[in-house]
């Protein structure tokens, strides 16, 4: 069996959820999970473009999981390790329903089996342990409003989806596979955060006037913080060099205002070159930071007390 028809399987218990295991082998189970992965981030990624698309309207919205770093392997324990284990407890576990206990025991509280009740209603079940798998990812954002909610199964579009693969994992592989599919899934996140944002050297201006190149830090580092600046008296910049720096900070000291906010926490290695004697203005490298960086919406009311 190819990996399409092992997602075709797949596309089949989406359309009719059911709990009649597989009885495969092992390995066999091994390739349903690795196709079970690839379809997830396949779709992923479809969200991902719509997610760009829409960016003008995502602006305000801030994920909550940026705010802070970690240090990889802290990272590790703490997305690939311990929500999954946990996530997979509450959302995937209690599907079968001779292991939702809660359930169960209501049952026995009122005398009777709604083991019936369970079978009959599996698809309605599993979509609804998918769902809120899905939205309750909606925690990690904060400035929320109206149109937020409007596109929220967008924003939270592949983890809906991710529910769905993660219960196919469930109740046709088993909870152990559930558990390593959720596992992967976030692993390869952290991963590809690794090797596209931490350490990725960009250049954001080579031109006659400055060189501005800075460096993506995705995991915390035991490296010091460290600003040098050397600038005229009219406060163009000669020569700046950010060594493990937040952005925010660095607009903090370079510009001495509250309204200018960054939306996610950048950790950066930032260099700035001017390559003319009257040096960069602060003005131009503003916008060059606005090009690259996603800055907050300033609200109206910093500027009615100003």
């Amino acid at each position: 069996m190819g990996f399409r028809a092992r997602v075709s399987s797949i596309n089949n218990f989406i359309k009719k959820p059911n709990d009649i295991p597989f009885p495969i082998s092992t390995w066999e189970k091994f390739k349903y999970l690795i196709s079970g992965v690839i379809y997830d981030f396949i779709v992923a990624f479809i969200f991902v473009i719509l997610i760009s698309i829409l960016e003008p309207l995502m602006t305000p919205y801030e994920n909550v999981l940026n705010s802070e770093l970690h240090s990889f392997w802290i990272s590790i324990l703490l997305i690939t390790i311990l929500p999954p284990l946990l996530e997979e407890l509450i959302f995937r576990f209690p599907l079968k329903y001779k292991r939702n206990y809660v359930f169960r025991f209501i049952a026995y509280l009122f005398k009777t089996d709604f083991s019936g009740f369970w079978k009959k209603h599996l698809r309605i079940i599993v979509y609804l342990f998918s769902a809120i798998f899905g939205f309750i990812h909606l925690s990690n954002y904060n400035n929320v409003d109206l149109v937020f909610f409007m596109l929220a199964p967008i924003i939270v579009g592949a983890q809906l989806f991710a529910g769905i693969i993660f219960s196919f994992f469930r109740l046709k592989l088993g909870f152990v596979w559930a558990l390593l599919g959720h596992f992967s899934h976030n692993f390869i996140l952290i991963m590809m955060s690794f090797m596209f944002f931490h350490n990725v050297e960009r250049s954001l201006v080579d031109d006659d006037e400055v060189k501005i190149e800075a460096t993506g830090i995705a995991f915390k580092l035991d490296n010091p913080e460290r600003l040098t600046i050397d600038s005229l008296q009219n406060g163009n910049i000669l020569c700046l060099d950010a060594q493990n720096y937040s952005l925010q900070k660095l607009l903090d000291e370079l510009y001495h205002t509250d309204t200018l906010s960054i939306r996610d926490n950048d950790q950066l290695d930032l260099k700035l070159y001017s390559k003319k004697e009257e040096g960069y203005t602060k003005d131009q490298l503003l916008d060059v930071l606005k090009e690259h960086y996603t800055f907050k919406k300033v609200s109206d009311s910093i500027s009615k007390n100003e």
